[in-house]
């Protein structure tokens, strides 16, 4: 629903989106983190304040600062988090000006505010770090890069020392993208296993997971990445070389990460062991292309998906796709429904065992995956 003052509109979320998880800290339904929001045109402000609303937000959208001063005085409960532009429109008032009047007084002090800026200009980011902004974003800015941001922020104090948040919430591919976007340094790092990365204004400097360090670390970290972690400030700790900027992120690795995690949530489990059915695989070997022996070799039963996606030479989402290609039709199986159907003899190695296939037994989640072929390596 939607309500108005003389120039600023308040959008409230459905009951749907209302019981959207916005905060990790705050998950009854009947919480709803206002936003206040400064955008000059018209339709990046319906834009920006729509995937807030979608996200779980109450959003109180105005085309000008001094149109939502009230809502910021004394008496008043303050809102979670002030987006606001950096350039002042016409005579108005300056984001930069409306941020250091906040860090001002002790009531607002610890109020977080995004800068939105048209024009980058050189002492601009140095202004946003005077007046102490949460950061300074240059338009245009995707509604989910808000959004990610209003997640991690909105209702914390602007100086905390970490955020946290959960992969299940905010996947790590969104929170890097939007972190990006920005002018900040800082770190994310995993709390439930060892995964950290370092990023300064625009790029990635450094990363470590599993053992690895850099760009395939980084890869890695986006796509098993998982549990609860949390994003810390400054620049101490963005030390490294650059490794990675912001368009090619955004271009390559962040859709990359996102059809990893696509392909994942179809139902084989990373863990999953599974084997070759060579019965199927006879059926079908004229169909399949040449290059998926190399993924089939690695399922003897003993491997697990995780492992295969680590020690196979294509790509971790080629190689996942090959893998849901397969399984959907049978060629890979789970390696406890086939020995259930027909123990192995002693003599015979496993992955050499030949397997009759059930006529009446059903696939496992094949009807869940896509039946077109995989994508080849670049």
């Amino acid at each position: 629903m939607a309500a108005s003052t003389p120039r600023a509109t308040v959008l409230e979320p459905t009951p749907s989106s209302a019981s959207a998880d916005v905060s990790p800290r705050r998950r009854s339904t009947r919480f709803r983190p206002r936003v206040l929001l400064v955008e000059s045109d018209k339709d990046a402000r319906a834009s920006l304040a729509m995937g807030l609303v979608g996200a779980g937000f109450e959003v109180l959208a105005a085309p000008a600062i001094e149109d939502i001063l009230g809502e910021l005085g004394e008496g008043r409960p303050l809102p979670h988090l002030v987006i606001a532009p950096a350039e002042a429109s016409g005579d108005g008032m300056e984001g930069f000006t409306l941020c250091a009047r906040l860090r001002d007084d002790a009531r607002t002090e610890h109020l977080p505010v995004y800068l939105l800026s048209r024009h980058e200009a050189p002492h601009h980011r140095e202004r946003a770090d005077a007046v102490r902004a949460d950061d300074y974003l240059l338009h245009p800015v995707p509604p989910q890069v808000l959004v990610s941001l209003a997640r991690l922020k909105a209702g914390r104090s602007a100086f905390a020392p970490d955020y946290e948040a959960h992969t299940l919430r905010m996947p790590l591919a969104q929170v890097l993208h939007a972190l990006l976007c920005g002018s900040r340094a800082g770190r994310v790092e995993l709390r439930d296993n060892e995964g950290w990365l370092s990023f300064r204004q625009g790029h990635v400097v450094d990363a470590s997971f599993d053992g690895e360090r850099g760009l395939i670390a980084i890869r890695r970290l986006l796509f098993f990445g998982s549990g609860a972690y949390a994003v810390s400030f400054g620049e101490a700790l963005a030390e490294g070389k650059l490794l990675l900027n912001l368009k090619i992120y955004a271009s390559l690795l962040m859709p990359a990460a996102e059809r990893f995690s696509a392909l994942c949530s179809l139902g084989i489990p990373l863990s999953a062991r599974l084997t070759v059915d060579f019965k199927r695989l006879a059926d079908m070997l004229k169909s399949l292309p040449d290059d998926v022996g190399q993924v089939i070799r690695l399922f003897d039963g003993q491997r697990t998906v995780h492992t295969a996606l680590l020690e196979c030479s294509l790509p971790e989402v080629t190689t996942l796709e090959v893998v849901t290609l397969l399984y959907a039709q049978g060629v890979l199986v789970p390696a406890n429904l086939i020995a259930e159907r027909e123990p192995v003899p002693q003599s015979i190695p496993p992955f050499f065992e030949p397997v009759l296939r059930a006529e009446e037994e059903e696939e496992p989640f094949s009807e869940a995956f896509e039946t077109s072929g995989p994508s080849r390596a670049a």
